[in-house]
């Protein structure tokens, strides 16, 4: 008896070797695959959130930052029982105050025929080599193989990525999800609109909007670098918008305070030279209670000046502009990483506050 369980356990050993995986690269598969990005028919080849002209228009920093992945994602069907991902990266893995989960990983949503939703999660085959490698097992317990479900699979927030391949089981369906038509919600802001310090790609503030509003988001967010350069409007100008956010005071502090009047009036003129789409003004989320007094004096004379440029603007005669206050966003001592950067609870309040918004400028969306 122990010489056939033996026999029978190489046997299985030896079928599980031979199981197949069928391998497709996002971008070989047409201009509109890949979702949170508007310029798709000029970035075929990679996986970056600007349009190759920006290259020579913007600073290098915000050119190097636009090259990460931060917002986007890739949507496929599938009836496979499990999803093998494969790519590489350029970049460092992690930072000391983000997991590599957040910096490098991936994040995968399934959702089912009756429009559920539900985390994917990788619990620990996942692995952070040369090529970074995730495998979603047993991802069909909830309603069964027969029908399939469509996934939503969320990229690196803080890299770039090189070369990416998604595999299922041979003989299974796997079928690559074109990007929305609908008009998109347009974030132009700094490492927290980029997703720090996100302990998961699906965590970013701009990602669960995006989830739980339904609608595209844009992630133009540059950490370090969101500040309100005309460069950067006069290429928020040229999408066809629902909504543009503009949140970048927490580069704008200190040095850069002065700044923010003049570059604001600026930056909403180029807007409006193209566009009606409302505009949504986001002051500093710094968390009420945080200790230095330095710090919350720098973050409230960001806000200040951008409140001053706020009703200038509205005296201009400016439409359809909008605000969102530090208050609006209510953030707590337990709400950041370091008194800056919001940890996945200050992500969710971050999100939160931007949904009510939402529900308020749109009450005929459905969020």
């Amino acid at each position: 008896m122990k010489k056939l369980i033996a026999c029978l356990f190489t046997a299985i050993c030896a079928l599980t070797a031979l199981a197949q995986t069928t391998w497709m690269n996002p971008l070989e598969q047409g201009a509109n695959i890949i979702h949170g990005r508007w310029w798709n028919d000029e970035l075929k080849d990679g996986f970056h959130r600007l349009t190759p002209r920006a290259e020579t228009v913007v600073r290098p920093a915000v050119w190097r930052l636009s090259c990460q992945s931060a917002g986007l994602s890739v949507c496929f069907h599938t009836n496979a029982p499990s999803v093998k991902v494969r790519y590489k990266v350029k970049g460092g893995l992690n930072m000391f105050h983000m997991p590599t989960t957040g910096v490098s990983g991936v994040d995968l949503y399934a959702t089912d025929a009756e429009g559920t939703m539900r985390w994917c999660a990788s619990r620990f085959n996942l692995s952070f080599k040369d090529t970074i490698r995730y495998e979603f097992k047993d991802i069909t317990y909830f309603t069964g193989e027969e029908r399939g479900y469509d996934f939503e699979l969320f990229l690196p927030l803080y890299n770039e990525v090189t070369w990416m391949e998604i595999g299922v089981p041979e003989g299974r369906e796997l079928r690559f999800i074109p990007a929305s038509e609908e008009k998109p919600v347009v974030v132009y802001g700094t490492s927290i609109a980029q997703g720090a310090c996100a302990s998961r790609t699906g965590m970013a503030w701009t990602n669960i909007v995006h989830r739980e509003s339904g609608l595209p988001v844009i992630n133009l967010g540059f950490s370090g670098n969101g500040q309100l350069e005309s460069e950067m409007f006069a290429f928020l100008a040229e999408i066809d918008a629902k909504l543009f956010v503009i949140d970048c005071l927490p580069n704008m502090a200190t040095e850069r305070t002065e700044l923010i009047y003049d570059r604001l009036l600026q930056g909403v003129g180029i807007l409006r030279k193209k566009t009606d789409a409302p505009i949504l003004l986001v002051e500093h989320n710094y968390a009420n209670g945080v200790s230095s007094q330095q710090a919350v004096d720098w973050y409230s004379g960001s806000n200040s000046e951008q409140q001053r440029a706020f009703k200038a603007l509205k005296e201009q005669g400016v439409k359809n502009i909008y605000y969102l206050s530090h208050d609006e966003l209510g953030f707590t001592q337990d709400s950041m990483v370091e008194g800056l950067h919001p940890n996945d609870l200050g992500m969710r309040q971050y999100a939160d506050a931007y949904l009510r918004k939402l529900r308020e400028l749109f009450p005929t969306t459905q969020h």
